[in-house]
């Protein structure tokens, strides 16, 4: 006995000659499933006739659309290959996650947090080289400053420039090139030719590598990540913690043992492992969703979004934190410079001095953990505590020049290092509160280009103030006041947040949603923002 179907739905005839039948299998047969039944030449005929009685195409000559089978027969699921039976009906699942949130996912958290760590070494290093490039070029110490500050104004110059690579190629292959860009940067460095030759070696190109590697890094984790966001983060902004605590002590004993130019040659080697790390970098897929309606497994769009949304300029919220971008990361980048410098001229070793850098990325990896934690609280609005994190950081950068002795140091190491920790770990939350997780890469990639101006005035004009004075301190003066006049920005765009819309958005979360709530984009997420200081 042969099993007949009827497509026509309950009360339609599904014997041997039925016209919606025979047309229903011969469809099935021409799109690669197996027939159900045998279809003579007779029905065939009888097809034909009834197809041109509807003014339907030819059943026997036109190939069916494989989603009008699937409509036809109920299926839910996928056609097997060619020859194969599929089933006919399949349970509905639930619609796949946006976020893989693990697996491969945990690949990437590690090899962003080698990204990380290997970045942010080289531009904390920066203060170790200082006096030693000073004296070899017998310089002031406003022109030695203009190499850190180009190599930072390159960084964030040239973000938007990352982002819409990262879009238009792949995220893989412009972390590859970027870490091709550190590398030479260092090695051309190396040669110090002139001090011109820095500027364009160890400020232009080791900057654009910096900026090519470090921008993709930060948005494939937000791809691979949605609920576990907070957890991946932490790993990844934890890595300029690590390597800065192991390996400012490793450049200091390279430049004591092979001078400043050696040294610089092996960190340029190192670079090279961020190749390896863009290799690992698997481009996102989202996982395929089940529609309600129809039951048909289908992929996501694969259309790619615009390379960049100029149209957040038009956000009064969004100006405002630019500004206040612009001015904090004067305040973010000088201690990273003259720290080292200034514990030299109160007498401390070079090495007992190096150290002091150690202590302070400790005390950063406590601030941002500790942050984090705070955050999942959600005692304070981000922006707030933000602002609270970024006035104490600026009052004791302006409280440090008055440390005269090693513990002092250190104690204004530690205390400073944990408040500057807190408040970077929360600049892209705040970022992700403007603006939204969509629209992240644009607005990333344009807080970074405006940021390139306060990144190439601030040391110099830090190194000038030094000139003048004749003490390493006023650097952190400047550095203060930067950052306290940066958070009336701060407070003004929380003015601007709440008062924009009469119902809170995404961008007025204090952390992460409730479990329960459906549909809320999850913004909490304790991350780290600021490029490697």
């Amino acid at each position: 006995m042969r099993r007949t179907f009827s497509p026509q739905g309950p009360g339609s005839s599904d014997t041997e000659g039925s016209p919606g039948r025979v047309i229903l299998l011969l469809r099935i047969a021409q799109a690669g499933a197996d027939p159900l039944c045998h279809v003579s030449e007779k029905e065939r005929e009888r097809a034909r006739e009834h197809s041109r009685r509807n003014q339907l195409p030819d059943p026997c000559g036109q190939r069916m659309w494989l989603k009008e089978l699937k409509k036809l027969f109920g299926v839910r699921g996928e056609w097997g290959a060619p020859g194969r039976s599929t089933p006919l009906h399949s349970e509905t699942k639930p619609p796949a996650p946006a976020c893989t949130d693990g697996g491969y996912g945990w690949v990437i958290a590690a090899t962003c947090f080698v990204v990380t760590g290997l970045t942010s070494s080289v531009v904390r290093s920066f203060g170790l080289f200082f006096i030693e490039v000073q004296e070899h070029f017998d310089e002031q110490a406003s022109n030695i400053s203009w190499i850190s500050a180009i190599a930072v104004a390159v960084f964030h110059l040239t973000s938007p420039v990352a982002s819409a690579l990262s879009v238009l190629l792949s995220h893989r292959a412009v972390i590859m090139l970027g870490g091709l860009f550190a590398m030479l940067g260092m090695l051309g460095g190396s040669f110090g030719l002139s001090l011109v030759w820095m500027y364009l070696t160890t400020g232009v190109i080791l900057g654009l590598g910096i900026s090519f590697s470090w921008i993709p890094a930060q948005s494939m984790v937000n791809q691979y990540f949605n609920q576990r966001r907070a957890m991946a983060n932490a790993i990844v902004s934890s890595g300029e913690c690590v390597f800065s605590f192991v390996f400012i002590p490793f450049f200091q004993w390279l430049i004591n043992s092979m001078a400043w130019k050696g040294a610089m040659v092996v960190i340029a080697g190192l670079q090279l492992n961020l190749c390896v790390c863009g290799a690992l970098m698997r481009p996102y897929r989202p996982p395929a969703k089940n529609t309600p309606s129809s039951g048909v497994k289908r992929q996501d769009s694969e259309e790619k979004p615009p390379l960049m949304d100029f149209s957040l300029l038009k956000l009064p919220k969004f100006l405002s934190i630019i500004v206040f971008a612009l001015f904090s990361v004067v305040g973010f980048h000088i201690p990273a410079i003259y720290l080292v410098p200034f514990a030299q001229g109160i007498g401390v070793e070079k090495l007992s001095a190096t150290f002091l850098v150690s202590y302070w990325s400790v005390a950063d990896l406590v601030g941002r953990l500790g942050c984090g934690w705070l955050v999942n609280l959600a005692l304070v609005r981000n922006i707030r505590l933000l602002a609270m994190m970024t006035t104490v950081l600026g009052t004791s950068l302006m409280l440090l020049p008055i440390a005269t002795s090693y513990p002092s140091l250190a104690a204004f190491s530690c205390f400073c290092g944990v408040s500057f920790g807190a408040a970077v770990s929360l600049l892209l939350t705040v970022l992700i509160d403007v603006v939204g997780v969509s629209r992240l890469d644009s607005a990333l990639g344009m807080l970074m280009f405006f940021r390139s101006v306060g990144c190439l005035l601030g040391p110099p004009l830090a190194g000038t103030l030094v000139d003048m004075t004749g003490n390493y301190g006023s650097g952190f003066y400047a550095a203060g006041g930067a950052l306290i006049t940066s958070v009336g920005f701060l407070l003004l765009t929380d003015f601007l947040m709440t008062s924009s819309e009469g119902r809170p958005g995404p961008e007025l979360e204090r952390g992460p949603p409730d479990s329960q709530r459906k549909g809320v984009e999850q913004c909490s997420v304790c991350v780290k923002a600021a490029p490697p200081p």
